[in-house]
């Protein structure tokens, strides 16, 4: 897609209100989705910034292995908005004919381009 190059020339102000714009945007059970999807993450309480606890369970340990971990906004813009959602040795053959992953993909890509004033495609 070569979108992933417009990242990161973007400015971290821009980052943050294209991130804002997606979990704002979207029902933030499809933002969830995303961000599982994409790394095992999912957004903190109040929605602005991307979580992730890493160790040997990911869920309660929280020992030297654990932790609360923030995930930069823009290592998870670069994703979306590359051709990363759509790889079948990550997502499985024919992911990109999945309409509901299509679809959502799809939406938070044009949420987040509607932040930054640039065309989504």
């Amino acid at each position: 897609m070569g979108d992933a190059v417009s990242v990161s020339s973007m400015s971290n102000v821009a980052v943050g209100k294209a991130f804002n714009a997606i979990a704002k945007g979207l029902d933030r059970d499809d933002v969830g989705e995303i961000l599982f999807n994409w790394n095992e993450s999912h957004l903190n309480e109040d929605g602005d910034k991307i979580i992730n606890y890493p160790g040997r369970d990911g869920r309660y340990s929280r020992g030297k292995e654990g932790g609360k971990v923030i995930i930069g906004k823009r290592e998870f813009l670069t994703w979306l908005l590359s051709d990363a959602p759509f790889d079948e040795k990550v997502y499985g053959a024919n992911i990109g004919g999945d309409p509901e992953w299509t679809s959502l993909i799809r939406r938070a890509r044009e949420a987040a381009f509607a932040a930054s004033g640039d065309p989504p495609f």
